[in-house]
């Protein structure tokens, strides 16, 4: 794979990097953790195809991203649901890796339609339990892109695989973004 595959991750690391700070600084750790989920993930990848390291670093990007990915997408999902913070935040995040790394160890087909239905709950709850801020609609306008891209690009016969994968981590940047923005101004 031609390096250029590390330009839509380090997008992705760009973005959790700057949101992942201003949600730390606005104590709302759980986002911020969420933000290092994506970010982590995304840095492997940008080592992997940045590096030339495409065959050693596979399994481990294949497996951060969809751990990692799963957990940071139930960190969002936690933080719609319920609004504290402080230590309470910290023992949400510990479960939320315990239930990820279960799934992950030994539910892995679980882990796309749990990852999907996970999405869906948070459009719902950020519908239905909107964060009180003037930009409110930024949390399911995210939460929705997010939903939209892992079903209709992640594997999107209509693209190229290049096209593909930068549309999709391009548009991941994009939701985690509006969601951060959507709750930063909270």
């Amino acid at each position: 794979m031609p390096a250029h595959y590390a330009l839509s991750d380090a997008a992705i690391v760009l973005v959790t990097v700057f949101a992942g700070i201003a949600l730390w600084r606005n104590g709302q750790s759980l986002l911020a953790s969420a933000m290092a989920c994506f970010g982590i993930a995304a840095a492997i990848g940008a080592l992997r195809f940045g590096g030339g390291l495409q065959e050693e670093l596979a399994t481990l990007h294949s497996g951060a991203s969809q751990f990692l990915g799963f957990a940071g997408v139930l960190s969002v999902l936690s933080s719609c649901l319920f609004r504290a913070e402080g230590r309470d935040a910290v023992l949400r995040f510990a479960i939320i890796l315990c239930v990820a790394g279960a799934i992950y160890l030994f539910a892995r087909p679980l882990l796309g339609p749990l990852f999907l239905l996970s999405v869906a709950i948070t459009v719902a709850a950020s519908l239905f339990r909107p964060v009180s801020s003037r930009y409110f609609w930024l949390v399911p306008a995210g939460s929705a892109i997010m939903l939209a891209n892992a079903v209709f690009i992640r594997r999107a016969s209509w693209l190229d695989e290049s096209m593909g994968w930068h549309v999709y981590h391009m548009l991941i940047a994009f939701a985690l973004a509006l969601l951060a923005m959507g709750f930063l101004s909270a």
